[in-house]
């Protein structure tokens, strides 16, 4: 084999190793410790809604309203129903070629909307 031939090959096998781990193992873009760090940081038991609202504008993150659903359920076992909340998503945290990964937040409130909680988990989408 000729040395275009082998540097073919090579090129090639390294193509197909980086499609194989990209497949797999993707970009990570964001981690789950920053946002939950971030979150923690700027956003103290007792704020408002309209303040967890400005912070998450603030931040590009998109979000619902204050709302109360009569029943959701997220991630493991995390059961939002008849509460509070104001739900938010990072999206693109992780990108891979078969399967991805995004960030929810949810903010739980009391009657007062006052801000009494945060979740913060991944989110995973698959091709298959």
């Amino acid at each position: 084999m000729t040395i275009q031939g082998k540097a073919v090959v090579a090129v090639f096998s390294i193509c197909i190793l980086l499609i194989f781990y990209f497949s797999i193992w993707g970009i990570r873009t964001t981690r789950i410790e920053s946002i939950s760090e971030l979150v923690s940081q700027n956003l103290k038991p007792g704020m408002s809604s309209g303040e967890v609202i400005r912070f998450l504008d603030s931040q590009h993150l998109e979000h619902s309203q204050l709302i109360k659903p009569e029943v959701m359920t997220l991630g493991l076992g995390h059961d939002y129903g008849n509460q509070h909340i104001i739900a938010a998503i990072k999206r693109g945290t992780t990108k891979a070629l078969l399967w991805g990964e995004a960030i929810q937040l949810i903010f739980v409130f009391n009657e007062k909307h006052e801000l009494v909680k945060t979740d913060v988990f991944p989110r995973h989408t698959a091709l298959f």
